[in-house]
């Protein structure tokens, strides 16, 4: 037998309180209980584990105030960088979810358990294509504790578990029935709350051998606006787009004749006197006139403009319509059976069905993400006599190439409800800009998310006699499956470039041609002149990358060709505000029903088949007591799906990408026709099967001391092959009231099926371009960091077959130490971690990822037949895309002159797939990047945790002090291609205590803490807790500096500031006078009970982090628990 210190059953007490993350009331036991408990599949005292296992058990959970288990988790200060609430950068599929993210290792690293046994995945990624398990589909009601191990797991659980693991334990063996009503309410929020009814019963036979346990819980959840957060003040701007002019291609040279009231002269000014450059600036007319929702006036500018650069696009306040966190509502149910038929044999099973809807509001307005090509009304453009009557913009207008399909031209009088002609208030001139509705905004959208869990654990454990000695065995079968459907409004590019051009809706068939070679077509007189196309082809039928083009080429040959516009049941769609203030020129509902459809943009399906079976026992006697083993097997069977909605898949196929000499189409592709987005969504069906079997071995090899010696090995089979991870622990206890604990351990993670499958998802992102330098494209400068400036773009992922396993080496060492005496009640416990993890998977750089671009760039700077006059570049230039000598423009006004620097590489000498830049502007801002998933480089985290606790009785109650505290040392990023520049191209690779990337690393404060006080006397009992964030530094400051305006730059502060709030409540159980009413236990809390002050960060969504603070300020709570046992 064991050896055991005479005192182990007060260390014990003390050590599980020290463990916990909150406080409870210690229980006194008679007897030390050997169980199982996460981190190892032999039976033993959770006091002398060698690896540390933090405890949350259902009291502390209470003393939180927690409606659900994200209330717990997000409060454990090893979690960090989870996601779950709109604003924290992640994208709306995972909104109403939650996830846990220990080390801030990523949440595809941290393994979630149910009852110790794999759950699915839910059916849902992160951008970067995280996968996780829902812990909003596991109800609280039916949770008895969670266990945490914070090092490496993959030796006894396998993959995933490479920071660790949590374990959610159910009430599966609770006798009597409870009854629970929660409401939770923000205080700015007025009538906003989060209402939870739910309830449990369970009967255990009288002689104890059979249980039954059933659940079920409601959870409702109110939008709550961002208006009511406690960071909304009068720096928070919320602005929608209501009017823009558009890109108009309104070139003298063209014969433009813009129309007047278009040309906004007093911003223009404004620009000047602010040190701006006076360029040119267009305002729709109805800016003026039309008024928002409410009757207030449209707003042009914004609060955080670049000074000088105010454009004339006017908007609305839109923030009444922006959320803090979104309607949802969930229904749960769980139950238990289980029955022993002897010693021998025991029947266990546990299932649970989770269903939820999130209400993703918003303001109503839906925009197409790319733009669309508008032809100017037929004779738009003045024709010189000179040229022959012809014109180089005459090709740009409605009809013109119609005698191509055998019709005449179209005339103005044909089409007098054309929305872009001067008598409708139009420019006149042709343009490009999106497709929208939902003006002005009312906010009666909604895109709603459906998700769906279920799961099923049913297994036989009990002993049997081999080897001349009782051995242990479990065998276990699960299986649980999710489901992610994901409805949202977008344009059907189809649809929307036909009605762009006066040959939309259902009722309308172009009498056009869809072929036509318009771009090939030679200008008047053979070519000697030039047509518009010459200059706009290549820019308004690019491919910005696979499936997402500008405009299709069908679509603009109908337009060009046909002479039906507006006519006979076609209809034009009126992208200007004169919709809206003129009958004869709004878009009907008929029209934007058919361009604008609601679909299924994600839907996904997980399933996941789970066979373990393991054996354990004694094996001899060793020093330090008895030597025992598990072994086991486990087959897992994982299958993925997903069905692209049919705008995305198949498209538009076969469509034309380029012609022969004879100007016949010889080159075809596909185009997404969901006008939102292309490389969005997938159909795939894909089975992973997995095989391992694992060993492990306690050795006491000496007295008081605990070892743990495990070994697994999985085999996923193809290319992600076969792995062992092994690991090794040991705990020590010199004297009785010191325990003393080590491990070191390999982990690893085989790829997601999503991130092979479909990639990494839609996102953004900022970092140094150094193409945005002007004088890198004048070819002054070489394209290099040092020359870069800071960009935002818009990324998209693709499928990433090749990625690879990432690996990690976990290390910990630490002590828990419970003293007698005059400090008998106090325990100090503190365990040091290091993870090195290798072949990450990680988004690619968007450095690295424009280095085709910058590699062609390169080749066509060095020709200066590539180089126009920059200022050429727009649409209303008097002369696109003029050509310059840089070597004679140098030698002219000099080197260093502006005139010089307004020569740069004509944009379109260096387009490359997979890199989108806007068309038509002076700047060369990135819209789209394509990254990759790629394995690359090393993370270096380490750090420590550490836990106080003391606990006391006096003639006023029983009281408890405890702290729970965390430190990042270092969280180092080295050898990523694309980083050596550092995080953000700043030069810094070490991630703790900053805002991180967002890309590579989420947030991650290096001091996290909570600090609770708690009293228990009779009836009564309260609880006070203090949770604090130490400060961290902003990487973004350097590049926000750099382009802010003067009010931002204000504004900005190099640091956010450290963040404490206060949590209380008072709790009173009473006892009915009918025994048979049981008690009933009433509990009133505050969270954030001085409604703290977030942390200021400007250029973030809601201007706080919202990835680590929570925005909604002080709430108030009530809880009732009705128990009959």
């Amino acid at each position: 037998m064991r050896k055991n210190f005479p005192s182990r059953r007060r260390a014990i007490t003390l050590a599980v309180l020290a463990g916990l993350s909150f406080p409870v009331a210690a229980q006194d036991s008679a007897d030390i209980e050997e169980v199982v408990v996460t981190g190892s599949y032999i039976r033993g005292s959770a006091i002398d584990a060698p690896s540390p296992v933090q405890v949350v058990d259902r009291d502390s959970i209470e003393a939180q105030g927690a409606a659900v288990i994200w209330d717990v988790i997000k409060n454990l200060e090893v979690n960090s960088g989870s996601i779950t609430n709109p604003g924290s950068g992640d994208n709306s599929q995972v909104e109403g979810t939650a996830n846990v993210n220990l080390r801030n290792l990523g949440e595809n690293s941290t393994l979630t358990l149910i009852n110790g046994r794999r759950q699915v995945p839910a059916a849902a990624n992160t951008r970067s294509g995280g996968e996780f398990v829902d812990l909003n589909s596991i109800p609280l009601v039916m949770t008895d504790r969670v266990e945490v191990l914070t090092d490496g797991g993959s030796a006894l659980y396998g993959a995933d578990a490479v920071a660790g693991v949590v374990n959610i334990i159910m009430r599966t063996d609770f006798e009597g029935l409870e009854v629970y009503g929660d409401i939770q309410g923000v205080e700015a929020a007025d009538s906003a709350f989060d209402e939870t009814v739910s309830g449990i019963w369970g009967w255990g036979s009288a002689d104890g051998d059979t249980h039954l346990v059933l659940s079920a819980e409601r959870f409702e959840r109110d939008p709550v606006s961002v208006r009511d957060g406690n960071f909304f003040d009068a720096n928070s701007q919320f602005l929608g787009t209501v009017g823009t002019a558009g890109a108009l291609i309104s070139s003298s040279a063209f014969g433009a004749n813009l129309s007047p009231g278009w040309l906004n002269q007093s911003v223009m000014d404004y620009n000047i006197a602010e040190g701006g450059d006076g360029a040119a600036r267009y305002t729709d007319p109805g800016c003026y006139t039309t008024k928002d929702a409410n009757g207030g006036d449209l707003i042009i500018g914004t609060l955080r403009e670049t000074r000088g650069e105010r454009s004339g696009t006017c908007r609305e306040d839109n923030s009444e319509w922006i959320y803090l966190s979104q309607e949802s509502e969930r229904n749960s149910f769980a139950g238990a059976f289980n029955h022993s038929f002897s010693e021998k044999a025991e029947f266990y099973s546990f299932w649970n069905y989770s269903d939820s809807k999130t209400i993703r509001a918003d303001d109503g307005y839906n925009a197409s993400r790319g733009p669309t090509v508008f032809l100017a009304p037929p004779n738009a453009y003045t024709r010189k006599a000179a040229w022959g009557g012809n014109s180089i913009g005459q090709t740009l207008e409605l009809g013109f190439f119609a005698p191509k399909a055998g019709l005449t031209r179209p005339t103005l009088a044909d089409i007098p409800n054309m929305p872009l002609a001067a008598a409708n208030g139009g420019p006149n001139v042709a343009m490009y800009q999106s497709v929208r509705t939902g003006l002005p905004r009312v906010g009666d959208d909604t895109n709603e998310t459906w998700t769906n869990t279920s799961g099923i654990q049913m297994g036989l454990k009990g002993e049997f006699d081999a080897f001349d000695r009782v051995l242990n065995y479990d065998l276990n079968y699960s299986w649980s499956g999710s489901s992610l459907e994901q409805t949202y409004k977008t344009f059907n590019r189809d649809h929307s470039e036909l009605a762009a051009n006066g040959l939309g809706g259902p009722n309308c068939t172009p009498n056009g041609r869809p072929d036509f070679d318009f771009a090939g077509e030679p200008g008047p007189f053979g070519g000697a002149i030039p047509q518009a196309w010459d200059y706009y082809s290549p820019g308004l039928v690019q491919t910005f990358f696979p499936g997402f083009v500008f405009t299709t080429r069908e679509n603009l040959s109908y337009a060009l060709t046909s002479n039906n516009q507006g006519q006979g049941g076609c209809e034009f769609y009126n992208p200007y505000l004169s919709s809206l203030s003129d009958p004869a020129l709004a878009n009907s509902a008929e029209l934007i029903n058919w361009m604008n459809e609601t679909i299924n943009v994600r839907d996904k399906r997980n399933k996941l088949a789970v066979f373990d079976a393991v054996v354990s026992g004694e094996l001899m006697e060793m020093a330090g007591g008895t030597a025992q083993f598990a072994t086991g097997a486990q087959y897992r069977d994982r299958n993925a799906k997903s069905r692209a909605a049919l705008l995305n898949l198949p498209g538009l196929q076969d469509r034309i990408l380029g012609y022969d000499g004879d100007g016949v189409p010889n080159e075809f592709h596909q185009v997404s026709n969901n006008f939102d987005c292309s490389n969005c969504a997938y159909n795939y069906d894909h089975d992973r099967s997995t095989s391992a079997v694992f060993l492990e071995l306690s050795l006491p090899f000496m007295e008081n001391v605990e070892t743990q010696i495990a070994l697994r090995y999985e085999d996923y089979g193809g290319q992600i092959g076969s792995e062992l991870s092994p690991k090794i622990a040991m705990s020590w206890r010199p004297i009785d009231t010191l325990l003393v604990r080590g491990s070191f351990s390999q982990s690893f993670r085989a790829p997601n099926i999503a991130i092979i499958e479909q990639g990494l998802e839609a996102a953004g992102v900022t970092f140094r371009d150094p193409i945005s330098n002007q004088a890198v494209r004048a070819g002054l400068v070489p394209p290099t960091n040092e020359n870069a400036e800071n960009e935002f773009t818009y990324t998209l992922g693709g499928p990433a077959p090749n990625v690879g396993n990432e690996y990690a080496d976990t290390y910990s060492v630490g002590f828990l130490w419970t003293p007698e005496g005059s400090l008998d009640g106090l325990s100090i416990g503190a365990d040091i971690w290091r993870f090195e993890v290798s072949d990450r998977v990680l988004p690619e750089p968007p450095i690295r990822a424009i280095q085709p671009e910058i590699a062609a760039f390169i080749v066509a700077s060095q020709d200066e037949a590539n180089y126009i006059e920059n200022d050429t570049i727009p649409a209303d230039s008097a002369n696109p895309y003029t050509p310059c000598s840089p070597s004679a423009v140098a030698a002219e006004f000099g080197i260093d002159s502006p005139e010089r620097l307004n020569c740069t590489v004509d944009p379109r000498t260096y387009v490359v797939p997979g890199i989108q830049r806007a068309f038509g502007v002076t700047n060369a801002s990135l819209i789209t990047t394509t990254l990759g998933a790629i394995n690359a480089g090393t993370i270096e985290a380490d750090g420590v945790d550490m836990k106080l606790g003391y606990n006391w009785d006096t003639d006023y109650g029983r009281f408890r002090a405890s702290m729970d505290y965390t430190w990042v040392r270092q969280y180092q990023l080295n050898n990523v291609p694309g980083l050596e520049n550092g995080l953000m191209d700043i030069g810094v690779s070490d991630a703790a205590g900053t805002t991180g990337d967002g890309n590579l690393v989420r947030s991650l404060p290096d001091n996290k803490g909570n600090l609770t006080l708690s009293w228990q006397r009779d009836r009564h009992g309260a609880t006070l807790i203090n949770r604090h964030i130490g400060s961290y530094r902003d990487l973004a400051y350097e590049s926000a500096y750099q382009t802010g305006s003067d009010f931002v730059r204000g504004l900005l502060t190099k640091n956010i500031d450290s963040y404490n709030t206060w949590d209380i409540q008072y709790r009173y159980a009473h006892t009915w006078g009918n025994s048979n009413l049981g008690t009933t236990n009433f509990s009133f809390g505050i969270l954030d009970a001085f409604n703290a002050d977030l942390p200021y960060r400007e250029g973030s969504s809601y201007n706080f982090d919202a990835g680590v603070f929570d925005g909604r300020g002080r709430r108030l709570y009530a809880r009732a628990l009705w128990q009959i046992q």
